[in-house]
């Protein structure tokens, strides 16, 4: 097998009959599709289910036994099944162009890539079948070549990019040689939000050949019931970040500490940790806008110290607090 389609799904029931109809018609044939399901309580297993004879054996079905609350460990389950040459993982909304696979493929052969970047794609909205698809550029700056460009293998530069935005952060932006996520033990952090993020950065920093292609072929829908728009108390919500922020900065240090670059550049590892702990604080942003200072602080300083004061929790607590001063004398 070629190419292994990695799915997690939880409560797609109206958009799921969709995203598999796309790899139906796949111009490219030799791959399969893995689907793991994270305790949907809506028909979803059954669509699936429903599609197993439609794709010949190619269609595999994995149920977990508790609910994670995100796509990382379903994910990493689905890595740990594939045989696939290289992986892709898929939203279980989205859909594909029908030469997608193929493209990507033939693009990571000629160029020998661990990673295959698409700069570009689609967006659509809640209807069923897209009618009309808008092209646009996941990230700034925007994209300017037509023709795909092997990234600098400079470290500093790529860190440099990523601390700019000017790489997307969306596990379906990237097609990836499965040999190399095992080898360098690349997994999705299980934490609810923002492990796109640290995974990312994590494929920036060890892959060899990563390859921008500007070819649009995936068809993002946007999801107006995803984990970052649920309704939740302002409490809530400042924990919701709060905790991956906290072990999301612990993966993001262990990491960095393995690799002699930044050891040998400290700025640029605060850098990539204020960077993560930013992103973390500006969707607490208007939580912290409807709270007191005292107030929110007191919630922050209760959940750090279940922690204790491991170097990576202290690091933690002091972005934060970084930035809520520097939130505090903007006003």
């Amino acid at each position: 097998m070629k190419v292994s389609v990695i799915i997690p799904l939880y409560n797609d029931e109206k958009y799921l009959a969709v995203c598999l109809e796309s790899l139906l018609i796949q111009t490219f044939t030799d791959f399969e599709v893995i689907v793991v399901d994270d305790c949907s309580t809506d028909s979803s297993l059954a669509i699936v289910e429903s599609y197993l004879e439609k794709f010949g054996g190619r269609l595999k079905v994995f149920s977990l036994e508790e609910n994670t609350g995100s796509g990382a460990v379903p994910r990493n389950i689905g890595l740990e099944i594939a045989s696939g040459k290289y992986v892709y993982f898929m939203d279980s909304d989205d859909l594909m162009i029908d030469n997608a696979l193929e493209t990507l493929y033939n693009f990571a052969e000629e160029y020998q890539a661990e990673v295959v970047y698409m700069e570009r794609g689609f967006t659509c909205g809640a209807e069923l079948v897209p009618q009309n698809l808008t092209e646009v550029f996941w990230n700034p700056p925007r994209f300017t070549s037509e023709k795909p460009i092997l990234e600098s293998e400079n470290l500093s530069e790529r860190v440099e990019k990523f601390l700019k935005l000017a790489i997307g952060m969306p596990p379906w932006e990237k097609f990836l040689r499965r040999d190399f996520l095992i080898e360098n033990r690349i997994k999705f952090p299980a934490i609810k939000i923002s492990e796109d993020i640290i995974w990312t950065f994590k494929l920036l920093c060890k892959a060899k050949n990563f390859l921008r292609l500007p070819t649009a072929l995936y068809i993002q829908r946007e999801n107006f019931s995803s984990m970052t728009r649920q309704n939740r108390s302002l409490e809530q919500e400042l924990l919701f970040w709060t905790n991956p922020l906290l072990r999301g900065v612990d993966c993001l240090n262990d990491f960095m500490n393995e690799i002699i670059f930044f050891k040998m550049n400290a700025p640029i590892k605060f850098a990539v940790l204020n960077f993560f702990a930013k992103i973390q604080f500006d969707f607490m942003a208007e939580t912290f806008k409807s709270l007191e200072p005292q107030e929110a602080y007191e919630i922050i300083l209760r959940e750090f110290s279940k922690v204790g004061t491991s170097q990576p929790a202290l690091i933690a607590y002091l972005l934060v607090m970084n930035n809520l001063f520097r939130n505090e004398l903007a006003k």
